[in-house]
């Protein structure tokens, strides 16, 4: 038996440390899915079978739990769902979202709750794009609707391009249909005190440009609304004649 108290000689000494580099090598060179010892481990570049909900939750505040990337034509993110929506997103509380059943036949589906401050408000599914943010298709391109709210909004900060566009793809196409009473901020009526012939309503917006429509409210004889003139900030009613007592005058501004 060798002595342990034996200096080992350099031959020795250089076979051993070429032995273990073969060591390190081979392990270098195994597959790393023969690492993945747990059969549950998700696999790229396959399906992966699973009874149960697969999670991740990151708990680095300001950091994206997941992430997705694809080239070219390739789809981001697909989600298929038996019966419910495809794809449910919840923002702070998802407490009154709707339920499964409420997603019945839903690709996707967007809740928030009401934003607690004054300058702004909760947004359940929101489409930002430099050309168009939300693009619907469908026999109903896009629907709104809301139980006691309002069904949809248009909002605009231009001076020149408006909130909502209705077009009606031909000369014959009707670009706008309403089923109800229509309410507009610029219509009103006003009431021609006895004795006068003429009413001023001040309305900011209004130019000398402006289309501008009046007529009689109240049954008078032999009355009747001669010419409406427009003018910075103001419209003049004139009627062909005083009236004997107070008189309604219904109006409506185009632009």
């Amino acid at each position: 038996m060798p002595d342990d108290s034996t200096p080992r000689s350099r031959r020795a000494l250089l076979a051993a440390a070429a032995g273990g580099a073969a060591a390190l090598a081979a392990q270098a060179a195994l597959p790393l899915t023969a690492m993945a010892a747990n059969p549950n481990d998700v696999v790229l570049g396959t399906a992966n079978a699973s009874t149960a909900t697969t999670s991740i939750a990151n708990s680095t505040d300001g950091s994206n739990s997941f992430a997705v990337t694809s080239v070219g034509l390739g789809i981001g993110v697909s989600a298929t769902s038996g019966g419910t929506a495809g794809v449910r997103g919840i923002s702070v509380d998802g407490t009154n979202a709707a339920s499964t059943t409420e997603m019945a036949y839903t690709g996707a589906y967007g809740w928030s709750p009401t934003l607690p401050a004054d300058d702004g408000f909760g947004v359940g599914v929101w489409g930002d794009s430099e050309e168009v943010g939300v693009y619907g298709s469908g026999s109903v391109a896009v629907y709104g609707f809301s139980d006691g709210g309002i069904g949809v909004i248009g909002e605009t900060t231009s001076t020149t391009t408006p909130a909502i566009i209705a077009f009606g793809a031909t000369a014959s196409s009707p670009a706008l249909e309403v089923n109800g009473k229509v309410k507009f901020n610029r219509a009103g009526r006003k009431t021609i005190g006895a004795g006068k012939s003429t009413l001023i309503v001040n309305m900011a917006g209004v130019t000398s440009t402006s289309k501008v429509l009046a007529v009689l409210n109240s049954n008078r004889s032999s009355r009747y609304v001669r010419a409406v003139v427009p003018a910075t900030g103001k419209f003049t009613i004139y009627l062909n004649s005083s009236v004997s007592s107070s008189t309604y005058v219904a109006y409506f501004v185009f632009d």
